[in-house]
């Protein structure tokens, strides 16, 4: 099988995992653990948000691998928990299509010559609204917080699939997969944008 098909393939398969044109559209449930472990898996936005970076943080060095998504699930908690309590912010559904934008641009052209210091607050400046918008989305109460806990344990499993994902495609020399899934990331991002 050459590797344009197999790409394909791989794109497909991803892409059955997804059945919500967004995750924070009210169609996916929001109560409890499993719920909230879903929810990574079966919102598009997120899946692709959340895989990418994990396919993003396949190539960088393992302290940078680490301190991404540590980072990423610290403030997507930190903004469920602020969504949870009230606060909103007008434009958060915005800033979860510019996240997708930017993976998708991250990984078909590639962070090497931005300071770190600025991946990081924008990893975290979107990992926020992620979180805002599940948090907003919640009633007060026990299943809420287990909806979280949840969501956080999906979303590190989806950037852990990503970064194995990333490594075995680096393994069998098929790096052009994770620049085709950052480009469909992209168009995606930037289609949903201009239908907001």
């Amino acid at each position: 099988m050459n590797k344009i098909k197999l790409q394909g393939l791989l794109l497909a398969g991803l892409g059955t995992f997804s059945y919500a044109a967004s995750a924070h559209t009210g169609l996916l449930p929001t109560g409890g653990f499993s719920h909230g472990f879903q929810h990574p898996l079966l919102g598009l936005d997120h899946f692709l948000a959340m895989l990418g970076l994990g396919l993003w943080a396949s190539s960088q060095s393992r302290r940078l691998t680490q301190q991404a998504i540590s980072v990423f699930l610290l403030f997507m908690t930190a903004g469920a928990l602020f969504g949870l309590a009230g606060v909103g912010f007008a434009y958060v559904e915005t800033g979860i299509l510019v996240s997708l934008l930017s993976v998708g641009v991250a990984l078909s052209f590639g962070t090497a010559k931005l300071p770190k210091a600025i991946i990081l607050t924008s990893i975290a400046a979107f990992a926020a609204m992620h979180g805002l918008a599940h948090g907003s989305a919640l009633p007060v109460g026990a299943s809420a917080y287990a909806y979280i806990a949840g969501i956080v344990s999906g979303t590190a499993t989806s950037h852990v699939s990503g970064l194995v994902l990333g490594l075995i495609a680096q393994h069998v020399n098929a790096t052009g997969f994770i620049r085709v899934y950052g480009t469909m990331t992209g168009v995606i991002g930037a289609w949903l944008l201009l239908a907001a």
